[in-house]
Order: structure tokens, then sequence, then C-alpha cells
């Protein structure tokens, strides 16, 4: 019987590319608990204002969809048979539900945001309830619609084989072993490595709610560019507009990343494998074809794996930014460094997996070989950091008080030399005294002024 860690040892070894799919398991889990806490801010920060209601709800519903892809951090198994019971739950109720909750929320952007031709639903009236109703009304439709036949999920069973050379297997999960189930396994023959995997229906209905999340995501993109414009052309309202337009690149994002994620499922892989690429060929890749094209394929699928979870988390960081960015302070920054710190680990563990992979192919010490790489990578951290930081900065522009202005005008000038003498600093400290800035924030201004001045010096 095989253990969890057994389970956990198989999935970071060469032949998984050291853990790279167990890794976004994990990482899929940290964003979800890191989205939940933005939605916690987004709330706190103003209870009151239904606008953050809105957006605390919506980033929420968007977070538990990555449960999709977090809860896979427990190995697929009969042996675990008992834990996936409950994780099931998880995996296809709380996915869906959140998943028909965001859809309808996102048509709810008129109520929260004036849009001309949909101005008849700006009204406080609707404001005070839509924000719940939306995922109320999510429950109660997946509820009606889960026991129909398009929807339903009637037969599962776990797949396995115990280690090269061995036949693979079917247990029964629920419902019997189908006809295609019985195909796979015969179709993968004699496996090459030891497998762990689940075969389940494959229910088009299901697969249209997942796919119908793009196209009208996009049509909250277009709600939000056209609330975008008249914003910008009314000068009282400049705050608005600022959120609007970081509104509009949170989705903007988000929608390119899916396109790219669907894309390459749909099509991409499709055409790198010479037709249609279904559940059979992603196990022949994994457990019966060893060829570098087959190694390619299943690093291509896997990697793409990531795509989801991070177009939700890129979506929740400029979510948040447009709601918090006039009452937090330095939610701006702190922003940027999470985005730069996150996307220079991503890039490491990626080029670590991918060198491993390379180097174990070539001379047969992929692992020394990554770690060697990755030390190259951390001591080029500084310069690669610059860069991530100088876009970051793009998307998340700096906004600060009338006082923190003055503050950063009279600091520009004392540096101008390179170096602050004693009566700089002291004009200085002065300044953050009479205006009420604490030393923490005059540290984060200082800091933040330094870093964009080098991103500019550099390009």
């Amino acid at each position: 019987m095989a253990t969890i860690g057994d389970h956990y040892a198989l999935a970071f070894s060469s032949e998984r590319f050291f853990g790279l799919e167990m890794v976004i398991n994990w990482v899929s889990l940290i964003i979800l608990l890191w989205i939940i806490g933005l939605a916690y801010l987004v709330w706190r920060s103003d209870s009151k204002n239904l606008r953050n209601r809105f957006m605390a709800t919506l980033l929420l519903c968007e977070g538990f969809k990555g449960l999709w892809q977090a809860v896979n951090i427990v190995p697929y198994s009969h042996e675990l048979q008992h834990i996936w019971d409950y994780t099931w739950i998880l995996k296809i109720d709380v996915f869906f539900t959140a998943q028909i909750a965001a859809l309808f929320l996102y048509f709810l952007f008129p109520v929260y945001f004036k849009i001309d031709k949909l101005k008849f639903m700006y009204r406080e009236s609707l404001q005070k309830y839509a924000w719940c109703a939306a995922p109320i009304l999510a429950i109660i439709v997946w509820l009606v619609i889960k026991d129909l036949p398009p929807f339903t999920l009637q037969n599962a069973s776990w797949l396995s084989c115990t280690g090269a050379g061995a036949e693979p297997e079917l247990h029964v999960w629920y419902g019997q072993i189908t006809a295609e189930a019985e195909n796979i396994r015969q179709g993968i023959g004699v496996c090459s490595t030891t497998v762990y995997s689940l075969v389940s229906d494959q229910q088009a209905a299901l697969w249209a709610i997942t796919l119908i999340g793009t196209p009208v995501s996009i049509a909250a993109l277009l709600l939000i560019r056209s609330s975008m414009k008249r914003e910008s052309e009314e000068s009282e309202m400049k705050e608005s507009a600022l959120t609007s337009r970081t509104l509009y690149k949170g989705f903007l994002g988000k929608v390119i990343i899916n396109t790219v994620f669907f894309s390459t499922i749909l099509v991409f892989i499709p055409l790198l494998n010479g037709g249609p690429a279904g559940f059979t060929e992603l196990l022949a890749w994994r457990t019966v074809d060893n060829s570098f094209m087959a190694k390619l394929k299943y690093f291509i699928f896997t990697i793409n794996l990531a795509l989801p979870i991070i177009a939700v988390g890129f979506e929740a960081m400029m979510f948040v930014f447009a709601s918090l960015n006039e009452t937090v302070s330095g939610i701006d920054q702190n922003l940027r460094k999470t985005f730069t710190n996150t996307t220079f680990t991503g890039l490491g563990a990626i080029l670590f997996i991918v060198a491993s992979e390379v180097i174990e192919n070539v001379y047969g010490f992929g692992l020394a070989g990554g770690v060697v790489l990755g030390v190259g990578f951390l001591a080029a951290r500084k310069p690669v950091t610059g860069i991530i930081y100088g876009f970051s900065n793009r998307l998340i522009p700096s906004t600060y008080a009338k006082e923190e202005m003055d503050y950063l005008d009279l600091f520009s000038r004392s540096i101008k030399d390179g170096e602050i003498t004693e009566n700089e600093r002291s004009l200085l400290v002065s300044l953050a005294s009479a205006y009420g800035i604490d030393d923490a924030r005059v540290n984060e201004l200082e800091s933040e002024f330094l870093q964009q001045s080098a991103v500019q010096e550099a390009e």
C-alpha cells in the first residue's frame, strides 16, 4: 500500500519534472489563501462601502476557483479514497459554485460602475443587495443543476501502476468502470513508471461552464473600459478614473492569461500532437512514451496548469490596488514588492526545473545542474528584479497624498548630489513631523523614490 510519502517522492522525481505539478498545486493553495486575505482587507478597509463589498465578494469567488488545482496536493489514489470523498466537494462543488457566482458578478459591474448605456442599473437600491445575491443565486443554481444528467459525474475509477513494467489496474471509486476507462487502461499497455491517476466522466456541460468564463470576462472588460472612458472625461472623477483603469488592467491581464491557457489546451498542444490530445494521450506521455517530443508536450501541459491561478492572482492584486489606493497608505509599494518577488521566484523555479530536466536527459545529473544554474540566477537578482520592478511600476502607479508629494519634492532636491547632509536631513525630519508622516512611511517613500530613479536611469 502506497503512502502519501511515496506519492510525493514520485511527484518530485525526474519523470515528473522534479515536482513541477505538485509545486503548482501548493502555489495555487498559497495564492488562494493570499486572495482570501486580500478580500478581507478590502472589506475591512471600509465595510460600509458597497463597492468594496462587491469587490471583496468577487475576489473570494475568483479565489475559490483555484481550489480546482489546489486540492491536487492530495495525490490521486484508491488508497486515499477516504480523503477524496471529501476533497471532491472542494474540487467540484465549490469550484463550479464559485465559477457561476463569478459569472453573475461580472454582469453586475454596471451596478457599481456608471456605464452610459446601462446607467439605469447604477442604483443604490441594487447596490445594497447585488453583491450578496449573486453568490446566493449561484449556490441555488448549482444545487439545482448538479444532479441533472448533463452535469452529473456518475462514474469515476482510480488508475494505478505499481512500477515500470507493470500493467495498469482500475479500481472503482463510484459508479462503475466505464468502457472509456477500460480503453484507456488497455491503451497504456505496459507502464514505464509508477502511475496514480483518476478517470472520471467528462461532461460537456461542465466544460461549457468552465470555458464560458473567458468570453464573459471579455464582456466585463468592455463594460469597465466604457466606464473608464466616461470617467476620464470628467475632471472631478480623476480618482474614480484611476480605479477604473486599474480594474481594466486586472481584467485585461486575466483575459490574456486565460486565453493563452485555453489556446494551449485547445489549439497549440493538438497542433503539436498532430490531433486532439485528451486524457489517453496525457497518460501516454507520462507512462509509455519516453521520447523527447512526449516529454515536451507533457511539460507544456503541466506548466500551463499554473496559468489560471496566476491570472486570478494578478487580477486580485490589481483589484486590491483599485479598492485601497485611497485608504491604505503604501498599498501600491507593497503590491509592487509582492509582484516583483513572486515573479522573480517563479522565474527561478521554472529555470531550475527546465535546467534540471535538460541536464538530466543529456548528462544524467539534472538536480546538480539545476542547483548550479539556480545559484547563478540568484547572483543576477538585482538587475532582474530591477526590470520586473520597472514593469510593476507601470502596472501599479504610485499614489501619494499632497503632504507626501511635498516631502518627496524636498527629498529629490536634497539627494540630487548623491548624498544628504545633516542640515538637509534635519529639514526632512522636521517636514515629516509637521505633516504627520511617521518614520516607517518616510523609509517607504524614500526607498520607492530611489528604486524608481534607478529604473529610470537603467532605461
